[in-house]
């Protein structure tokens, strides 16, 4: 199993605890919440992306990996968002 496959199956997990109504209110939480965090880690751990920068050509294929997943699991949840986003 990939993190993505992870983090979806433990998102839809974590979304059952709430009722159908509020899942995209929480969703939207969540994507705010991630978004802060990497901006916070970005922001306050100069010296681990300048690490990362020096070690990039050997990191290359781990952290393409890795940020396609990411990236897939936020185009997920903004897909939840909106298919349970309430209409008007």
């Amino acid at each position: 199993m990939n993190l993505y496959d992870f983090l979806v199956s433990a998102y839809n997990q974590f979304l059952g605890f709430f009722p159908a109504p509020l899942q995209w209110l929480v969703t939207l939480f969540v994507l705010i919440g991630l978004i802060g965090a990497l901006i916070a880690l970005v922001r306050h751990s100069w010296l681990a992306l300048i690490i990362v920068i020096v070690l990039l050509p050997f990191i290359i294929p781990v952290l393409r990996h890795f940020v396609m997943d990411i990236y897939n699991f936020f185009v997920y949840l903004t897909h939840s968002l909106k298919a349970t986003t309430p209409s008007s």
